[in-house]
């Protein structure tokens, strides 16, 4: 009787999945069953009966869309780019597995499904943006397992369609939002989901166009520029012009674009000779997203904090007697072994001595917290843009550890895989400069954190000994920025001190660590 009834639990699956139907006397009947079929029922109570006779039978049952929403995956995001798709319209899914590759503010992430299903619609292409609370599937998927997933007062979320089984000339009706388009209903929906691109919504917005009138001929009634373009041109003559066609008929140039700081220099003139003759040329429009929004945000909150600027120059002699150990040693341990991991580790050493400089300061300025682990960030210039993943707990790590995780967030930063908890906790910041040929700078706060260094290149320039003989010494530039609401100038440049003394006497720095 066990087996019995656990072959009654199978059947929905053997139903929903092989496309048989059950007679009154519990047997199966198919018309050509697969081999698993077989195996299912031959391991139960059920018997198989093959019949050409009722081959065109049809069996419906109810299954239920239910839209995969973007959840809240913490720290403030709320929205997300779509950077690359793992499903597609058709698919089977099961629980746990990847949907799609988001990129937010701070890290890319991986969304995993948790329905088991097949994928019915996909609403996003790769770059477009989607909301904490969108939809980015739909996934088909059984009663049961909708009355699970899905709110009793929340009906409207799921639409039943009917499956018919293998052999009759019906198909699965498409909802919404699948590969078929669907056409624009005639009277605009005004609660109707828009699906269109950033692009397309502020052409709209500059044009004062209301999305929900225009009918999208994309993939699940999304709106393209051509068919916004079409529907402004649609419009009634004795309506004013809209604004993208006064600028090309009366002005007779682009709009104004918005260029990348790091493109000005590249950027061309609007007009130029050519021949003899003037050709206007087009400038570019380039939407702030990604990484790059990220700097809009973290740069506008540092410029609200008051902060100082401090400067001195440290002598790397000794360092850059260790280079060739340090070449040696990082051969053996396989990693790569340069100045920075030991620049991160005095600094670490320096900051027990200052608990101060490793804080952080609360919205309203009104609490300092000190932070007891040293996790420290390091500013990375990568193809996708300005990146300061942190090294956590730094007190705790060797040089070598330090050398290991460096790599391992570098080689991250480039292929833009860094993980949320890659890029938060962070409590004090370093850049090099140097890297890339500077000497000073005035680096921006990290907020909430209420300091940040920057390591100019290390220069070859005349000094004096003791015995007033010049002499070739290897300088390196070094700037601090302080938040000057709970630091003061001596504090900074007493740190500074501190981290010169180790830095120019490495033995000092050896009898300091733990």
């Amino acid at each position: 009787m066990s087996a019995f009834r656990r072959t009654l639990k199978l059947l929905p699956t053997i139903q929903r999945s092989y496309h048989v139907t059950v007679n009154r006397k519990c047997s199966v009947v198919h018309s050509s069953p697969t081999k698993r079929v077989k195996t299912m029922l031959s391991s139960s109570s059920l018997s198989y009966t093959k019949s050409r006779d009722i081959h065109t039978t049809i069996t419906q049952q109810q299954a239920t869309i239910v839209p995969f929403k973007l959840s809240d995956i913490g720290e403030g995001i709320a929205e997300v780019t779509i950077k690359e798709w793992y499903v597609s319209v058709g698919d089977e899914v099961a629980q746990f597995d990847n949907i799609c590759e988001v990129q937010s503010d701070k890290a890319t992430v991986t969304i995993t499904c948790r329905y088991d299903g097949i994928v019915r619609a996909v609403h996003f292409e790769t770059e477009d943006v989607c909301r904490v609370g969108q939809a980015l599937v739909d996934i088909e998927v059984s009663d049961e397992e909708a009355e699970n997933v899905l709110p009793s007062n929340s009906p409207s979320e799921s639409v039943p369609v009917p499956i018919q089984t293998q052999g009759s000339s019906s198909s699965v009706s498409t909802p919404a939002g699948s590969q078929t388009s669907t056409p624009a209903p005639a009277t605009p929906d005004p609660n109707r989901e828009i699906l269109t691109t950033p692009a397309v919504r502020k052409l709209a917005a500059d044009n004062k166009v209301d999305l929900v009138l225009v009918p999208g001929t994309g993939k699940g009634g999304r709106i393209t520029k051509d068919d916004l373009l079409n529907f402004m041109s649609s419009l009634s003559s004795s309506e004013p012009v809209p604004q993208v066609q006064q600028e090309q008929v009366v002005r007779q140039e682009p709009p104004i674009a918005t260029i990348p700081t790091a493109h000005f220099w590249n950027s061309s003139p609007t007009s130029q000779l050519i021949g003899g003759a003037s050709t206007q040329l087009e400038d570019t429009v380039v939407e702030i997203k990604g990484i790059a929004k990220v700097m809009v945000r973290t740069m506008t909150a540092a410029q609200q904090v008051p902060r100082f600027t401090y400067h001195d120059e440290y002598s790397m002699d000794n360092i850059v007697q260790l280079k060739e150990l340090m070449k040696k040693l990082g051969k053996e341990h396989k990693t790569k072994l340069t100045f920075m991991p030991l620049l991160i580790k005095a600094a670490s050493q320096a900051l027990n001595e200052f608990p101060m400089i490793n804080a952080h300061v609360n919205s309203d300025c009104t609490a300092v917290t000190y932070k007891a682990s040293h996790n420290i960030g390091i500013a990375t210039d990568t193809p996708h843009g300005l990146m300061v993943p942190n090294i956590k707990n730094v007190q705790n790590l060797s040089i070598l550890d330090i050398a290991s995780e460096l790599e391992r967030l570098k080689t991250l930063s480039e292929n833009n895989k860094l993980s949320t908890d890659d890029v938060t906790g962070g409590t004090f910041s370093l850049s090099n400069v140097g890297a890339v040929g500077g000497t000073y700078a005035s680096p921006m706060l990290v907020v909430p954190e209420v300091c940040i260094g920057a390591f100019g290149k290390i220069q070859t320039r005349p000094a004096f000994n003791s015995a007033g003989e010049v002499y070739p010494s290897n300088t390196m530039c070094v700037s601090w920025s302080g938040d000057h609401r709970v630091l003061d100038g001596a504090t900074v440049a007493r740190y500074s001190n501190t981290l010169k003394r180790y830095l120019e006497d490495p033995n000092l720095l050896l009898f300091h660590l733990k």
